[in-house]
């Protein structure tokens, strides 16, 4: 075989290879895993929790009931947004256990005031908020 003809086949194959290469990489960037490439993998983060002490306002400070509390916002652990609504774990406190992520928190009474914060929530470690209701008065006026 000639110099000639062995340099063509290796430029082939070459040709395969190089081919391969940019069809493998191609693929990775349609499955959105593209932008991870240059990027260390994340390791697996501890959630954290959120704890909402919640009471009417009142002279008493009584512990709030019934109470809807949700937690909302974009989690890197997930790639998009998510919503938590938190639990009644006694009167007057609420609590959910929750990604590591920023979260806009709404409470909601059909009698209060809605109320709205933005929390941080950090990996192992617990964030409290805690508020007091007031009336709503476009509920009084009713």
């Amino acid at each position: 075989m000639s110099s000639d003809a062995e340099g063509k086949i290796i430029m082939k194959i070459l040709g395969v290879r190089y081919l391969s290469f940019l069809i493998l990489v191609l693929a990775f960037l349609a499955t959105g895993r593209g932008g991870d490439l240059g990027r260390p993998a994340q390791k697996d983060e501890k959630d954290g929790t959120l704890v909402v002490l919640v009471t009417w306002g009142d002279l008493d400070n009584t512990p709030a009931t019934n109470v809807y509390i949700e937690a909302h916002g974009f989690v890197p652990k997930y790639r998009s947004e998510k919503s938590f609504v938190l639990k009644s774990l006694r009167d007057g406190q609420y609590e959910a256990t929750l990604p590591p992520a920023v979260y806009d928190v709404f409470v909601s009474d059909g009698t209060s005031e809605p109320r709205c914060r933005r929390v941080l929530i950090r990996p192992g470690l617990t964030e409290t908020w805690t508020l007091k209701l007031k009336i709503d008065e476009v509920y009084t006026q009713h």
